[in-house]
């Protein structure tokens, strides 16, 4: 009989362009659970073999009442469907799925994907909510057989402040993997340079900073076009309304391309990928501009900082700082011979570290140690 799985997770969405390459790999010899607000849809999952739950998660909402019927929710599936391991993806299924999981002698995975915005500010309010979320995951955190999957080490030196998560149970593993066959370099010249930001419109992504880098650029009369592409992420507190993103583009800033499902060949339109975030977890669309041979700009900030090279694959820029980004964007446009030897470089990057193959073989090994 084939052992279960129950991925607990907060949208399909984030499953599917995350975690499907390896669920598919389990198949053979596992039946997979997948538990998650379904946006796609549940008959989509159904229909590739995947036994599904609704479970409906507010990103945004910190009331009890709210969190306290997901923890409830979260307890009565795994009590249905009695797993023999849990794979919990994302920040409010760790917390929570922790906490509901207590009560059941299961192997457990917990992959930190990223700590959020919480972990972003540095005021009095942002330090008391990083001291409680802390304390969550100390306790969400605190079981025997578990293994806590980071994207990048200083994550885990973060949260293992208060966790003490010993080095048997922890694995950082650089992001989810991209099929490097489906993205690769495609030759194509533009007229005109374009300057891409592609991730969600959310200000904590650095959108502010880069609008206002085009605005240098744009006065100092640098040929160049300055695209968004993504989704407006509208239950996420730090999104960018349609109005601001229509004004700039009424002001020439910026094109707004909104959100594409085929990034492969969206990425291959662009010269330079520019994500000036303020925090990531393992950004998957450098992972995916590498493996196109994409230079990169990105921050000096956890997560950003571990997929890019500094000045090998990409540039490396203070975080929230638009003139510095500005210049970088500019001396990168005006030296084409550098850009060429980072494209190359980029392309061996990726093909030596983010090939979804080995990803993919990195948690099927943690699956197999954890159910034996």
């Amino acid at each position: 009989m084939k052992k279960k799985i129950l991925y607990v997770v907060n949208t399909d969405k984030f499953f599917f362009s995350h975690r499907i390459n390896i669920a598919y790999s389990l198949k053979k010899n596992f039946k997979i659970y997948l538990a998650t607000n379904f946006l796609l849809g549940e008959d989509f999952f159904k229909k590739k073999g995947f036994e599904t739950y609704q479970l409906t998660i507010d990103r945004s909402s910190f009331g009890f009442f709210s969190n306290f019927y997901v923890f409830l929710r979260i307890f009565l599936i795994i009590k249905k469907c009695k797993p023999d391991l849990i794979h919990f993806i994302s920040i409010k299924p760790v917390l929570l799925g922790g906490l509901a999981s207590k009560f059941f002698n299961i192997p457990k995975i917990f992959s930190i994907t990223g700590l959020g915005f919480v972990f972003i500010g540095n005021n009095l309010i942002s330090e008391i909510r990083k001291f409680f979320f802390l304390l969550l995951y100390k306790i969400s955190l605190g079981h025997r057989c578990l293994k806590v999957i980071f994207q990048n080490r200083t994550d885990y030196l973060e949260i293992n402040k208060f966790s003490s998560i010993k080095e048997k149970n922890y694995k950082v593993i650089p992001g989810s993997g991209i099929c490097l066959k489906k993205f690769r370099p495609q030759k194509k010249k533009n007229k005109i340079p374009i300057v891409m930001f592609p991730s969600r419109m959310l200000y904590h992504k650095g959108l502010k900073e880069f609008v206002k880098a085009a605005e240098i650029l744009n006065k100092d009369k640098i040929n160049a076009k300055f695209v968004l592409v993504g989704e407006l992420d509208t239950s996420n507190p730090a999104c960018v309304n349609l109005y601001q993103i229509n004004k700039w583009k009424l002001d020439g800033v910026i094109e707004y391309w909104g959100h594409k499902s085929k990034m492969h060949k969206i990425l291959n339109l662009s010269t330079i990928i520019v994500l000036p975030s303020y925090r990531e977890g393992f950004p998957k669309v450098l992972m995916e501009a590498a493996a196109c041979g994409k230079p990169v700009i990105t921050t000096n900030v956890p997560g950003c900082r571990d997929a890019v090279i500094n000045n090998v694959t990409g540039k490396i820029v203070p975080v929230k700082n638009s003139k510095l980004l500005a210049i970088a964007i500019r001396n990168l446009l005006e030296n084409k011979h550098k850009m060429k030897i980072m494209s190359k470089n980029a392309r061996k990057h990726a093909e030596k570290n983010f090939s979804v193959k080995r990803i993919t073989q990195m948690h099927l090994e943690i699956y197999q140690s954890l159910i034996k």
